[in-house]
């Protein structure tokens, strides 16, 4: 069986064929990789890495197992840094996921974020809910601004490090763990 192509030549390359989008639609695959952190204490100042190989094409989320709720007092936020070594912030530099601004922020438990999303960061805040459609229920309240650092384009896979850091003083409450997903998706073969 030899591999199908499509040839959207025929007709033109603003209207594909009904069929042709049916059949890419039922042959593109869902992969994923995952890493989870070992447990989170509540101790200010300590780092949670986990590393992880990021294929092209891919998303990042973050999932934790348990909620996280910082301190209560301004500065007492949880940073993400995302790198090609630990601790490095060479695609995203220390960013607070739960910032604290003198009032406890909570990441309650299983409330994926989804930290990278076609290949952006988010805005101030952009985890807030007061609805399912608003948002991600039970994200942080408040966030920093995901700044994307540096290109998240591989050529190759490469080796990716995820860090949790809570600042200042220690957590209200964590003894948790954190899953990173990495969600990828290609293109099956087509039949004939």
């Amino acid at each position: 069986m030899a591999n199908q192509v499509i040839d959207i030549r025929d007709t033109g390359r603003n209207s594909a064929r009904t069929g042709d989008v049916r059949d890419l639609a039922d042959n593109v695959v869902s992969s994923w990789v995952s890493a989870t952190t070992g447990t989170i204490a509540v101790t200010a100042d300590a780092t949670y890495d986990v590393s992880f190989t990021q294929p092209a094409d891919t998303i990042l989320i973050a999932i934790p197992a348990g909620n996280i709720v910082t301190a209560g007092a301004s500065g007492d936020d949880v940073d993400f840094d995302l790198g090609t070594a630990a601790g490095g912030g060479q695609l995203v530099d220390e960013k607070a996921i739960l910032d604290d601004g003198g009032s406890a922020v909570t990441w309650v438990a299983n409330a994926p974020l989804y930290i990278i999303q076609d290949s952006h960061g988010h805005a101030a805040n952009a985890f807030l809910t007061t609805a399912v459609s608003a948002g991600i229920v039970g994200g942080p309240a408040t966030s920093e601004a995901i700044v994307i650092a540096a290109t998240l384009y591989s050529a190759s896979a490469r080796t990716l490090y995820a860090r949790l850091k809570p600042l200042a003083n220690d957590l209200a409450t964590a003894a948790t763990t954190v899953t990173y997903l990495v969600e990828f998706l290609h293109l099956g073969v087509l039949p004939d």
